[in-house]
């Protein structure tokens, strides 16, 4: 990428991941605890937290703010477009060796402990490549470790937000923020209509479609709701958050001293606790309810508020403080390893150790919370070993060779742990 001047550290961002990645794995454990044995109270919470899934749109929303970052930086300064070579390079040294070692070790589960798993080569071949979310077939390349659906979608994403920056750096060359956010409105609606027409067109017949048929049937009862072009609409809401972010960080007597009143982390405060009010308000509702074009997660309210945090996080005072704590800053380190083999312990321990440890299959609390909580400190356990030895060692190689070469990438905490 081109030069630039030193890259900032965007407040809020890792306590953010920390909540998403949380937030996800809690509803998986939520899925497993039967929900009309539980008392009142415990099924108000816990129907709140199967809603955690709502994370995989904060993912979304937060890597297309961390990705873009870097492109309105430098179109806001007058800088070149930045180069695609590194940017390509730092996402694949980023995604795939933690994504590789957890997919090839569900693949060598599945044929050794003969798991059955229809069309298993069509499956690994699209994991592996990243164009599992095009097709139900495929949507889940892996039957023991469903999570991977969202990979392929990321990649997706991270690969059509620079095209759209391209048209943005060449059709606006003065370098304006307002109709720079106006060109990505305009890309947002660009993509609702294409998401529309995928609606209209390649929505599944009804044959074997739900989640009685397996993960194939879920998928194809998920789509056209879940696919790449639908959820580049919760990337780019990210995005718009990245340009107010940028925006913001250009000297201004006017922006200091709204930071000095605390607007920032009231702005912020207020959208984290109406996300979290949308949830609960929520908790009942049924899929794909609340949402433009019937898209999960209660899009686009909920990735807006999510978005509000992100763009003001830098500029307040108390609230990125609060969220990047040490233990969420610890937990956004490791988190894509816990979202990559967390999933793959519940389905273990369902098969071999707890039989009742299935969806809805738990009656008592506290069997369901022992379990639970083994598998989230071996998930940290796998997670922290994966980081060590297996991602962190690629990306100093890369950040390493980035640093040879030219230096707009970001680092932790900022825009190089975006994924």
């Amino acid at each position: 990428m081109g030069r630039s001047t030193s890259l900032p550290h965007l407040g809020g961002a890792d306590g953010i991941r920390a909540i998403a990645c949380m937030a996800v794995i809690f509803h998986h454990f939520a899925q497993r605890l039967a929900l009309e044995d539980q008392q009142f109270g415990i099924q108000q919470a816990q129907s709140f937290f199967l809603l955690g899934n709502s994370g995989v749109s904060i993912f979304f929303v937060l890597s297309g703010f961390l990705l873009s970052f870097p492109f309105w930086r430098n179109y806001l300064s007058g800088a070149e477009f930045p180069g695609m070579r590194q940017y390509l390079f730092r996402r694949a040294a980023r995604i795939i060796p933690g994504y590789y070692a957890a997919f090839l070790v569900s693949m060598a589960l599945v044929l050794l402990l003969n798991i059955p798993s229809e069309h298993f080569a069509l499956r690994s071949v699209t994991g592996l490549t990243f164009t599992a979310g095009f097709h139900y077939i495929t949507m889940f390349p892996s039957d023991i470790d469903s999570p991977f659906w969202s990979i392929s979608f990321e990649v997706f994403c991270y690969a059509l937000m620079p095209i759209f920056m391209a048209g943005m750096f060449k059709l606006l060359a003065k370098r304006s923020f307002t109709p720079s956010f106006v060109y990505w409105i305009g890309a947002l609606l660009v993509t609702l209509l294409l998401n529309q027409l995928v609606h209209q067109f390649l929505t599944p017949g009804n044959v074997n479609r739900g989640w009685d048929f397996g993960q194939i049937g879920g998928a194809k009862y998920w789509m056209p709701n879940y696919n790449p072009i639908g959820f580049f609409g919760h990337f780019a809401v990210g995005i718009m958050a990245a340009g107010i972010a940028a925006k913001l960080r250009l000297p201004s007597v006017r922006v200091e001293r709204m930071q000095r009143a605390g607007l920032f982390d009231t702005l912020g405060a207020a959208g984290f606790i109406s996300a979290f009010l949308m949830l609960w308000t929520h908790r009942h509702a049924l899929d794909f309810s609340a949402s433009w074009q019937h898209q999960p997660y209660f899009y686009p309210y909920f990735a807006v508020l999510i978005a509000i945090p992100l763009a003001t996080g830098s500029q307040s005072i108390v609230l990125h403080r609060l969220l990047d704590n040490r233990l969420f800053k610890y937990t956004a380190r490791v988190s894509f390893g816990l979202y990559l083999w967390h999933y793959l312990l519940i389905a273990l321990t369902a098969k071999y150790w707890a039989k009742d440890y299935q969806y809805m299959g738990v009656s008592s609390m506290g069997r369901w919370a022992m379990f639970s909580a083994g598998i989230l400190i071996v998930s940290f356990v796998i997670a922290s070993l994966s980081y060590t030895f297996i991602e962190k060692p690629v990306l100093d190689w890369a950040h390493g060779k980035r640093r040879r070469g030219d230096r707009t990438a970001g680092h932790s905490g900022t825009v190089q742990q975006e994924a």
